[in-house]
């Protein structure tokens, strides 16, 4: 949209139109979500939805194939077999060798890649930032459009803590050096179920 449609559609009272146009009606969002998700650094591994593969044991067995066989894995989700065990009540600082963190999405959002967690699927916070990899287990019906409708949805008025993520930790430097995984998690996997 260039900067006199913009401003076009303001003089003329077309505000809600000129910034939000039409979608196509029926958007493939897990591919959108994908896409995006990509665009920002973040693998988008959607391996369940195109086998017949289901079941915890074969997503356990999937997740330990992808990390070194010396990986700690943490989750915060029950499926997930994991080496840490925590709860509500553990210390962060506890949390500072996890090689793999383990949560689900409450949902994501197509537009960003982004995925939104809040302290029930965390556990405890700091588990989005000191685990050396996010695996983040997603429900593609849980999957919406644009951020928009992520101010509808329940899930950010009922939590202590909400964090949206999409993808890995970066820093960039004056001179346009953008490093990937420089602090907090290297990298972000998202997991389509």
């Amino acid at each position: 949209m260039s900067r006199n449609e913009f401003l076009t559609g303001i003089r003329q009272h077309k505000i809600i139109q000129t910034l939000f146009p039409p979608q196509p009606e029926s958007p493939d969002l897990p591919e959108d979500f994908g896409r995006a998700l990509t665009l920002m650094g973040g693998v988008w591994d959607d391996t369940f939805l195109r086998t017949s593969q289901n079941g915890y044991t074969t997503l356990n067995a999937y997740l330990r194939g992808l990390y070194p066989a010396d990986s700690q894995f943490c989750s915060a989700t029950p499926e997930i077999i994991a080496e840490v065990d925590f709860n509500a009540r553990t210390q962060a600082a506890s949390l500072k060798d996890v090689d793999v963190g383990v949560v689900r999405a409450c949902f994501g959002v197509a537009e960003t890649g982004a995925v939104f967690l809040s302290d029930p699927q965390l556990c405890v916070n700091s588990l989005s930032a000191l685990a050396k990899h996010l695996v983040v287990l997603l429900d593609v019906k849980h999957i919406i459009e644009h951020l928009h409708l992520a101010h509808r949805q329940p899930q950010p008025f009922n939590a202590r803590y909400t964090v949206m993520v999409t993808g890995p930790a970066a820093m960039a430097d004056s001179e346009s050096a953008l490093m990937l995984g420089a602090k907090g998690v290297q990298n972000l996997r998202v997991i389509a179920i």
